[in-house]
C-alpha cells in the first residue's frame, strides 16, 4: 500500500489513481479557519480498491515575505 500522507492533494490523487484506486477526498478544517493555499493529505484510508483522503488547507508562505 502506498502512503501519500503529507502529499499535496492533487499529486496524492494522481498517484493513487495510477495504481487503480477510486479516490474520494474529504476536507477538514479548524474552527478558526486558515487562509492558506496548499491542500495536504492528513489521513488516508485504503481498502477494496477505494481510497479516502482527508485533507486540510495549509498556509505555507509568510505574510511579510521573510
Amino acid at each position: 500500500m502506498i502512503s501519500v500522507l503529507g502529499y499535496e492533494l492533487s499529486r496524492a490523487t494522481e498517484l493513487l489513481e495510477a495504481q487503480g484506486y477510486a479516490v474520494t477526498c474529504v476536507e477538514t478544517r479548524s474552527r478558526k479557519g486558515v487562509d492558506g493555499s496548499e491542500k495536504r493529505v492528513i489521513r488516508q484510508r485504503i481498502s477494496d480498491g477505494q481510497a479516502e483522503l482527508v485533507f486540510a488547507v495549509f498556509k505555507t508562505e509568510c505574510e511579510n515575505g521573510g
